[in-house]
């Protein structure tokens, strides 16, 4: 079983990255939050700092292009290929109204021909390994009957599917009926992405279909570092975890004392953050409320290594 970690847009950038494969585990790919590139212009260019050799010494990510065209397409290569990357990733799954309203992510999926064309054109211009992630759709699951068989017309690395559609957004049940139907149609190595949050939902998905060799983990990961040692079925002591969770925090915040000027930019990452990772402590709940009191990175630092020496 491959595991990936989710690109999570403010979460699993390469301050989360750098810090939990250096101090928990390594995934078997990372991908970074995408890129956005509108008319062959960077839409936000410090996105692009995500990608810097400098960000990413414990394990290289596949960049992630969010965009619809193919001048957008190959100024975001040629960033790449700066980078010495060899594998890039098309975002057709972000399932926001302010990208799928111009046709982007998930909002590329109802219009098949936009992504033959994009795809023709990608395989026409670059050498580099591509993979897609993507939804079911965005209005509804049969527009992915359309898709398949203009995906299987290319040599794609793999294809990631969320089984939602792109409306939808993180709302409602994934769809798992539609995705049993529809992957083994695929001719490309399948991964399944959505709502894994724990080992059991892992024996779920792999009950329902066997063929998937490959899952990718965004929340699940927030919320549980350690569960990719379940998974794996890796034993670890509970002083392991804790010195593990320790370092882990210890490094996010020394690399985001790189990142961010004054703590209230700080503190406001680290609240959504929690917003995630408090479930995986008994009293997460109320450890949540305290970091969103948090005034100062001294405050937060008191808050968060209580929590972590209270599980020792």
């Amino acid at each position: 079983m491959k595991i990936y970690l989710a690109p999570l847009q403010g979460l699993t950038d390469w301050i989360f990255r750098e810090s939990f494969t250096q101090h928990i585990a390594s995934f078997d790919k990372t991908f970074t939050p995408f890129v956005r590139v509108q008319s062959g212009e960077f839409y936000r260019p410090n996105q692009c700092n995500d990608l810097l050799p400098e960000h990413n010494i414990y394990q290289k990510p596949v960049p992630q292009f969010l965009g619809k065209d193919i001048v957008s397409f190959k100024r975001f290569v040629e960033l790449c290929l700066e980078q010495q990357y060899t594998e890039v990733n098309i975002n057709m799954g972000c399932p926001y109204p302010m990208v799928t309203g111009k046709r982007m992510g998930a909002g590329l999926l109802a219009f098949p021909d936009v992504v033959k064309q994009l795809l023709t054109e990608v395989f026409t211009k670059t050498e580099l390994k591509i993979s897609v992630k993507c939804r079911l759709g965005q209005e509804n699951a049969d527009e992915f009957k359309q898709l398949i068989p203009i995906l299987n017309d290319f040599p794609l690395e793999e294809i990631i599917i969320h089984p939602r559609v792109g409306k939808q957004q993180y709302k409602g049940e994934t769809d798992m009926d539609a995705f049993v139907r529809y992957a083994p149609q695929l001719k490309h190595p399948v991964c399944y992405n959505g709502d894994i949050l724990t080992i059991a939902d892992v024996e779920k998905i792999l009950k329902s279909a066997p063929q998937v060799n490959r899952i990718m983990i965004g929340r699940g990961i927030l919320q549980n570092p350690f569960l990719l040692f379940e998974i794996r079925q890796q034993e670890i002591t509970q002083n392991e975890k804790v010195k593990m969770l320790r370092n882990f925090h210890l490094s996010l915040i020394e690399y985001s004392k790189q990142k961010y000027s004054g703590d209230l930019h700080f503190l406001k990452r680290f609240e959504e953050f929690w917003s995630y990772h408090a479930a995986g402590f008994e009293n997460g709940r109320k450890i949540y409320k305290q970091v969103k009191k948090c005034k100062t990175l001294a405050n937060y630092e008191a808050v968060v290594f209580k929590a972590i020496n209270e599980l020792e």
